[in-house]
């Protein structure tokens, strides 16, 4: 996927959009995603693609932004297809905030830069590194949220 252990990328200089979805599109067993800005309709059809070849999808989306007019037909498309994920805050704050994607445990995504259609137009940045060391620090940390999402706040 990539030459470098790390590249670093920044919008609205670098194909951002471009480079995250060959990033999801490389994922052959399983992808973490929490996300506080949600509204990237080739990314869900992408997710829904990976969801329908096997891929274990998954993800943890803020509350307050899932609910918004740009969110809502993305979420009902990851519903629809049956992409397991869960929308919440955090255990201290109101929103959840993170932005990070894990493609099989050992290729880890983040930065500032949301998943939405304007992410790319603005002054954002993320990295991608492969380090099995990181993606599991950072999957520990998707999989607490998702189950104390799960179990405190009712999903619809």
């Amino acid at each position: 996927m990539l030459d470098n252990t790390r590249k670093t990328y920044f919008s609205p200089q670098d194909d951002t959009l471009k480079a995250f979805l060959e990033f999801i599109a490389a994922a052959q067993k399983k992808i973490r995603i929490a996300d506080y800005s949600f509204n990237l309709d080739p990314l869900v059809d992408l997710l829904i693609e990976k969801h329908n070849a096997g891929v274990d999808v998954r993800l943890v989306l803020d509350k307050s932004q899932s609910a918004g007019v740009t969110e809502k037909p993305e979420v009902k498309k990851l519903r629809a297809a049956k992409v397991q994920f869960v929308v919440g805050t955090s255990e201290k704050h109101k929103i959840m905030h993170n932005k990070f994607t894990v493609v099989d445990d050992a290729w880890v995504q983040s930065g500032s830069w949301n998943y939405t259609n304007a992410a790319s137009d603005e002054d954002n940045f993320f990295d991608i590194e492969h380090s099995t060391d990181r993606a599991m620090f950072f999957v520990a940390d998707w999989q607490k949220m998702y189950d104390w999402i799960r179990k405190n706040e009712p999903q619809k």
